[in-house]
């Protein structure tokens, strides 16, 4: 009987070690949500989520919203259906989105706003978009001072679907006039991925054919922008590009000394790492009031 009741012991204590270890050995699960995989940043962004998730061991599930709100919002519903342990969001539609945070911190998810403010974030990891805009305004402003004997007339290409980026647009347009007062804001058009920044350069040639100036709230407008201009046969020398995320492809073309003259690096792969990173913390420490910011570094065309 003894032997017995060491052997019904000894598998006990077998059976709780195997539970034990398959609870400390539970995967963590994080949910990002982004605004567009047509966006060359946001690709980048989702490389440096993937590679940072696999070397802690972290699964991470990558859903593209495609720039549209309500997908998002249904990405956010299965993700707390799913039982993530944390949810990210680069929010096309910070207010939409806002009702699902609630929801998720009703089922014990932290949330972590990525890129745009949003209102109940555990935890924001971002920029001043007013500031992230200012400075390539800046840039393209000082370019037209320097190039333009401070004179030209500009387009500006932003993304007025997504209501936090207006003020990215804003920016560009104030830092344009703070360094060349003389040039005109002379038309704005929605272009923030390669086909709508070529069709907002079309349209803007078209209506405007004196502009030389294209700044845009990113370099995936400006980049569609820029293969438009040329598909027109402009005098290249004549024209300005600008963008903002300096992807490979924005820094490749003002590295060649084209009209691609400026972009702000903010580290778009290291912005990803850096989400996983924030997750992880929110999840097992609890909220972060400061924002974690996105250092911003100017390139521009020697």
């Amino acid at each position: 009987m003894k032997n017995i009741k060491k052997l019904l012991l000894g598998t006990a204590l077998l059976a709780a070690s195997v539970v034990a270890t398959a609870v400390e050995a539970k995967t963590t699960k994080i949910g990002y949500t982004t605004m567009d995989l047509a966006n060359p940043y946001f690709i980048a962004v989702t490389n440096g989520v993937k590679d940072r998730a696999k070397a802690l061991d972290v699964k991470v599930t990558i859903h593209d919203a495609k720039s549209d709100p309500a997908s998002q919002i249904a990405a956010v519903e299965n993700f707390v259906a799913q039982g993530m342990d944390a949810i990210v969001i680069s929010p096309i539609d910070a207010i939409a989105v806002e009702p699902l945070i609630k929801l998720a911190h009703e089922n014990g998810i932290p949330v972590v706003n990525a890129h745009q403010a949003m209102e109940g974030a555990d935890a924001q990891i971002g920029l001043i978009e007013f500031e992230y805009g200012y400075e390539v305004g800046k840039l393209a402003g000082q370019y037209i001072t320097d190039h333009m004997d401070g004179k030209a007339e500009v387009a500006v290409l932003g993304q007025p679907e997504v209501s936090a980026l207006v003020e990215r647009t804003n920016g560009i347009k104030q830092g344009i006039m703070d360094f060349a007062p003389d040039a005109v804001i002379a038309a704005e058009q929605s272009g923030y991925t390669p086909e709508t920044g070529a069709r907002a350069a079309e349209v803007v040639m078209q209506s405007r054919p004196n502009v030389r100036v294209f700044v845009g709230m990113n370099d995936a407008g400006i980049l569609g922008a820029f293969e438009a201009l040329k598909g027109m046969g402009v005098n290249e020398e004549e024209f300005a590009l600008f963008g903002l995320d300096a992807t490979e492809e924005a820094q490749k073309k003002i590295a060649q000394n084209t009209m691609y003259k400026g972009t702000v690096d903010i580290a778009p792969y290291v912005t990803g790492e850096m989400i996983v990173e924030v997750a992880l913390k929110v999840k097992d420490d609890g909220p972060i009031d400061e924002m974690v910011k996105i250092e911003m570094f100017p390139l521009l065309a020697k």
